[in-house]
């Protein structure tokens, strides 16, 4: 049975006492509370108490101030470490300023149904080409096959010699490693004709994103999808685009 002691006054103790114990503590008042119909708080400085002992409770209070307060400077130093590795990792991915850039993406409603694409290229002056159309009936992989396919016969059309190409599907930029081997079932001849346009560009990269981060690209497939457009490519300087930043 757990011997009741005499209890500090807790106003000396401006911060909840439940920040100053550990779980296993919380759960033996909790159960404390079942058994005495005591208070959660009444029930945690009885368990404190005993976890004194000689010592008294302010003592171990004190303590707990002190081991808390490195946790949560550890904790805070941990989180800082792990934006700068972010930060760091964004910048080996980062787009040269002086480079063409684009990105592309392709939806079907319902799966497989109505497809979409959309695309965008930037050169390194900051002028867009933006692709939004309807492709028929498909998948979302094919519509995101015909998506980068699209974007890369406009990067030949403008001549381009070293672009990055961005997406986020996986299945296609997966499908496209040379380390990959027999492509996925059904894309086999839209593996063929984009793995044709790439060859054709003499410093070409192909790189995954999160759907996060290619808003652009989706904004324009989705408006193509809303809209049914006509196949076209729409151009327009609209300056430099954030997204080639952010990469």
């Amino acid at each position: 049975m757990m011997v009741v002691r005499p209890l500090v006054n807790m106003l000396s103790y401006p911060e909840s006492i439940l920040h100053l114990t550990f779980h296993r503590e919380q759960v033996a008042a909790r159960r404390l509370v079942k058994r005495t119909g005591l208070s959660l708080t009444t029930a945690l400085e009885q368990i404190l108490c005993e976890r004194a002992g000689d010592q008294g409770l302010a003592h171990l209070l004190d303590q707990r101030r002190v081991h808390f307060s490195v946790q949560a400077e550890r904790k805070a130093q941990q989180r800082e470490a792990g934006q700068q590795r972010h930060m760091a990792k964004l910048n080996t991915k980062a787009v040269p300023v002086d480079s063409w850039c684009g990105w592309f993406d392709g939806s079907a409603k319902p799966n497989p149904g109505d497809c979409a694409i959309g695309g965008l290229l930037q050169s390194p002056d900051g002028q867009c080409w933006e692709i939004a159309r309807t492709v028929g009936y498909g998948n979302s992989s094919s519509a995101e096959y015909l998506a980068l396919i699209a974007v890369l016969e406009l990067a030949l059309k403008l001549d381009v010699r070293s672009v990055t190409i961005f997406g986020d599907s996986r299945v296609v930029i997966d499908d496209l490693r040379p380390q990959t081997g027999a492509s996925a079932h059904g894309l086999e001849t839209y593996r063929r004709i984009a793995t044709d346009l790439m060859q054709q560009i003499p410093k070409m990269d192909l790189q995954w994103i999160p759907r996060a981060r290619n808003v652009r690209a989706d904004a324009l497939a989705q408006q193509a999808c809303k809209n049914f457009l006509p196949n076209s490519v729409l151009e327009a300087d609209i300056g430099a685009h954030p997204q080639c930043d952010s990469e």
